[in-house]
């Protein structure tokens, strides 16, 4: 069950299952339920050997019942071939009588049109019960699967439009403790009341290898409203090959009351430390150094998030000490703020 949660949190995986739904259930009606029947043909549309059996057949009919409009049409039904095939056959009689084929060449070339036939027209039938029933439903799937796409897309859209600035206390109080979590005492007095229970508390678990990780999680109200979404991703990697070695995890939460996504960033210690590296990811969002223990804070204009850093334990190779995350267990816990 955990596996299927799991699964269902990744970004393409429902437009994905929606999409092959939509194939197989088109493939099996088109193939199984009704697959094409070509009917009322007429000889123009047959191979070259069957219009030979064709015109063969006709001019014997011809030699016994002397039908000349049967034998016209039966000549011009073969179209643009009509002409060719009776030279064909006359090249290589077969079980034909020379004199038939003759006797049948003079009626065509005497009652031969002025213009060349025309081609007929195959009527097509109305739907069929299974048809009208089998279309709305290949049709309503693959809605679904354009539909689900569409949502994901918005809300990765939503999530890349930014982060807000930090206001004037937020960014003494950092200059004070580094670039460390804030305390809970320097929040002001709108920030969430975390002596009531939270909203929602989730758990996500990072571990060395799952290079599609990317959880998220809705937030709801008491009464099951959606307020918004919350959420641990891949930040930033570092050095090459696979499985990636992840150097930055990424902390977001959505509001659907506010116009912007906050974004932080926690930071493997070679990666808060390195200059450039600290430079480059502050512009997802705020960084921070993950520490066991450490604590983070996001605020919406209704929402706020404490993401706290449960277990750390870093990966061990050819690379800087402390530069990648072997795995990583983030708790996030949800409050609505006060007004």
């Amino acid at each position: 069950m955990n596996m299927l949660d799991s699964l269902t949190q990744r970004k393409w995986v429902l437009p994905g299952i929606a999409l092959v739904v939509g194939l197989v259930l088109g493939v099996g009606y088109a193939w199984g339920i009704n697959p094409v029947k070509w009917v009322e043909g007429t000889p123009e549309q047959l191979r070259a050997d069957l219009q030979r059996d064709f015109l063969r057949m006709a001019i014997d009919s011809y030699s016994i019942n002397r039908d000349v409009d049967q034998a016209i049409k039966r000549y011009q039904s073969l179209g643009a071939r009509a002409q060719q095939t009776l030279e064909e056959i006359g090249a290589n009689p077969d079980k034909t009588r020379p004199t038939d084929i003759q006797n049948f060449r003079a009626v065509v070339e005497i009652f031969k049109p002025s213009a060349e036939p025309q081609a007929t027209d195959v009527p097509v039938g109305g739907l069929s019960g299974i048809t009208r029933l089998a279309l709305p439903v290949c049709g309503g799937t693959i809605v679904l699967g354009l539909v689900l796409a569409a949502v994901f897309l918005l809300r990765d859209r939503v999530r890349l439009r930014g982060t807000p600035t930090m206001s004037e206390e937020e960014a003494a109080a950092r200059m004070n403790l580094g670039s460390g979590p804030l305390p809970r005492a320097s929040r002001s007095g709108q920030g969430a009341d975390t002596s009531q229970e939270p909203l929602a508390t989730f758990r996500t678990i990072y571990a060395l290898g799952d290079d599609l990780y990317d959880d998220s999680f809705s937030i709801e109200s008491g009464t099951g409203d959606f307020l918004g979404e919350c959420g641990v991703g891949i930040g930033d990697v570092i050095g090459v090959g696979d499985p990636k070695k992840v150097s930055a995890l990424e902390v977001w939460l959505f509001d659907k009351n506010d116009i912007q996504t906050v974004t932080k960033v926690l930071m493997s210690r070679y990666a808060f430390q390195d200059g450039a590296t600290h430079n480059r990811l502050a512009a997802k969002g705020d960084p921070s150094l993950a520490e066991s223990g450490g604590v983070i804070y996001l605020q919406t204009a209704s929402l706020e998030v404490e993401a706290r850093v449960v277990d750390l334990v870093y990966g061990e190779g050819a690379l800087p000490p402390e530069s990648f995350f072997e795995r990583a267990t983030i708790e996030l816990r949800a409050w609505s703020r006060g007004n």
